[in-house]
């Protein structure tokens, strides 16, 4: 062992620690002293003061002594007892025991041999003076001084064993490097005083100040290994916009929002430099992403490079395809589109004019990224609707040539998320809505109203209109979910919808799920109903209705998501939310979207409702363990951290001026 860290070594070096135990410090990820000390604190008990029952404050937690009075015992259920006393005659203690044994409960004869007792917990309003609810119980005052650490723990693992061995893990803070360039460091709590003081904390300003530290390193670590080696790679310089692009903006239909004119600039400087591109470009549905795609497309084809738009669904393929056809092609840019249900030799020609350089734009889904699939010049590659490829997908693609990066979002992503699921990414947001863009209109409807909403579907029908309805999947219990709501949907296309043209797709049809899409989007039929495994961002600006049952089960920026297929055309549209559980809880929610049509203040508020792990599913995306960092109670820290680390990526790629930096990066899990 002599020459090796300590911090490096096993944690069967740990007093006290055997195989037994190290497997259980396994399940709680730590297999070295090092995992030790950076396996920070859940909680804290506040033993900084002890105070007497006369001096307690209603509400708070804290560590009381007195002497126990008219203390009493008595069964209240079947193996369940109550025990009652008083703390100096002016704090009420309740305590609820299992006890099934004849005579009194262990509790009750530990309490009877004592005259003082330390009891901590919070206080509450009681009848004649405050109370504590089953408090800890010292008989003796504790001998943790201060704020006493509380752990995660493990089955044959105490608290008191962790504070040991953490004890042991500080002795060798000298083996920890300050990790921190020096324009930081003098900002933030030393690194081995922040750990110190993160684990023993001196009072909670000594906390505060060793949390701040600790977070910023967190973020300031994942940025860096996130952004190192991608942000910064040589790639295309296009030329500054010429003729071609001059005669696109010139035939534009409509005039351009300012956050359209300032996401086409951020655009173009990032096409223009030597670097690669990266960009997010977010925004809400109709918002206008695509004219910023369209753009990059014309400049990236005026430089003689070609394009790549690849998109989750070949419904979305072909619509994307038209639209980009109607749109360039008059400007002699060659339009192609390549999807897996084109027949053999469609698909093959298509990859031969992509080879030698015959397709300027190519739109598709997966099948662009195949090993079949050559191109002549890829300078710019676009992904539609992000969140619905892995980070594989969006690889595969850029390493079909060295192009520009451009992604497109509709599902507005608070910014703290998107800086940790996009880190990779510069942001680009697009709030203002075109000005023809009209507000959906969304209500809140009780159940015993469902007759009602669906003879207004009819109504609008009849007017020529279509509709979608929306059921809930909860991928939890997928199959049983599946057949209940097909089974729903059924009824509803026997039942109430009854004499409309109805489509029912889900995510287990195969081939035929794309052919009612088509239908759908054809208008041959009039009611669309769906589960959300299934894309429902097609554009058909003719449907104007929106109907969702069991609303309460979706996430607040799903149903804004939802809620903006309908009124894309030159008629309004409605949404309507059907909830079946009208909790004060689930009610405030959905009060969120039928009050507010900004995805973004939606996004943030579901963030804040539902927290990281839920939200848009975003465990599935790889979502980073922060050991101690909170997305939402961080995100100044968090932002602070991402800019930080890009301006010294931006000065430094390798980072070789900061080897202890290099080094502590190398052993962080990104």
């Amino acid at each position: 062992m002599r020459g090796q860290r300590m911090l490096d070594q096993p944690v069967t070096v740990l007093p006290g620690v055997g195989e037994k135990k190290a497997q259980a410090l396994k399940g709680l990820g730590l297999r070295t002293v090092r995992d030790v000390l950076f396996s920070f604190p859940r909680t804290y008990k506040d033993f900084q003061k002890v105070l007497e029952p006369h001096q307690v404050e209603v509400g708070a937690i804290q560590l009381v002594r007195g002497p126990l009075l008219q203390l009493h015992e008595r069964p209240i259920s079947q193996g369940r007892r109550l025990i009652q006393a008083s703390l100096g005659g002016q704090l009420g203690l309740t305590w609820f025991v299992h006890h099934r044994a004849p005579g009194p409960s262990f509790l009750y004869r530990k309490l009877q041999r004592v005259k003082e007792v330390w009891v901590y917990g919070q206080v509450k309003e009681g009848g004649l003076f405050p109370e504590m609810i089953s408090p800890e119980v010292y008989t003796r005052q504790p001998e943790h001084q201060g704020l006493m650490p509380i752990y995660p723990l493990a089955a044959g693992i105490t608290n008191n064993q962790r504070v040991s061995w953490v004890k042991f893990a500080l002795k060798y803070l000298a083996e920890i490097e300050e990790c921190l360039p020096a324009t930081w460091r003098a900002r933030y709590l030393d690194r081995r005083e922040a750990l110190r003081q993160i684990h023993f904390p001196t009072d909670w300003a000594h906390y505060e100040r060793a949390r701040e530290r600790l977070v910023f390193e967190e973020f300031f670590l994942f940025h860096l290994g996130l952004q190192r080696g991608q942000r910064y790679r040589a790639g295309v310089a296009h030329k500054p916009d010429g003729d071609l692009v001059g005669r696109f903006l010139a035939h534009l239909p409509f005039e351009l929002t300012k956050d359209q004119q300032a996401a086409l600039q951020q655009v173009a400087k990032d096409m223009e430099a030597p670097l690669a591109m990266r960009r997010l470009i977010q925004g809400e549905v109709g918002s206008g992403k695509t004219i910023v795609a369209e753009y990059g497309a014309v400049k990236a084809v005026a430089s003689g490079g070609q394009v790549a738009m690849m998109v989750p669904t070949e419904v979305l393929a072909v619509q994307m395809a038209e639209r980009l056809k109607a749109s360039l092609e008059p400007l002699g840019i060659n339009v192609a589109l390549l999807v897996g249900n084109m027949k053999p030799k469609e698909q093959e020609a298509v990859r031969a004019a992509l080879a030698q350089g015959e397709v300027d734009v190519v739109v598709g889904t997966h099948a662009l990224i195949t090993d079949k699939v050559e191109y002549h010049n890829l300078t710019l590659a676009i992904v539609d609707e992000q969140h619905r490829f892995g980070v594989r997908q969006r690889a595969a693609l850029l390493g079909k040539g060295n192009p520009d990066l451009l992604v497109m979002s509709a599902t507005p992503i608070p910014r703290s998320l998107a800086l940790t699921m996009y880190g990779d990414l510069d942001i680009t947001e697009i709030r203002q809505l075109p000005a023809n863009r009209q507000p959906v209109d969304t209500r809140l409807i009780h159940p015993a109203k469902r007759a009602d909403v669906y003879r207004y579907v009819l109504s609008r029908i009849k007017q020529g209109e279509q509709a979608y309805v929306v059921f809930p999947l909860v991928e939890e219990s997928e199959h049983v979910d599946l057949k209940a709501a097909v089974q729903e949907m059924e009824a509803l296309r026997r039942g109430l919808l009854a004499g409309a043209r109805v489509g029912l797709i889900h995510g287990q049809m195969g081939k035929e799920k794309e052919e009612v899409f088509q239908a759908f989007a054809r208008g041959e039929l009039d009611v669309l109903i769906a589960t959300t495994v299934v894309e429902v961002g097609m554009n058909v600006p003719n449907a104007t209705v929106m109907v969702i049952e069991n609303a309460e089960r979706f996430g607040l920026a799903q149903l804004h998501q939802l809620r903006g297929r309908v009124g894309r055309g030159n008629k309004p549209g409605i949404c309507f939310l059907l909830a079946y559980n009208h909790s004060a809880q689930s009610r405030a929610r959905l009060e969120v979207v039928r009050r507010s049509n900004d995805g973004f203040f939606i996004a943030e508020e579901d963030l804040r409702l539902r927290g990281p792990g839920d939200l848009l599913g975003v465990r599935q995306w790889g979502q980073p363990y922060f050991r101690l960092a909170d997305l939402q109670q961080d995100r100044e820290l968090l932002q602070l951290a991402a800019e930080a680390a890009r301006e010294l990526l931006s000065r430094d790629p390798q980072l070789k001026g900061y080897p202890e930096l290099a080094a502590e990066l190398d052993n962080y899990p990104v």
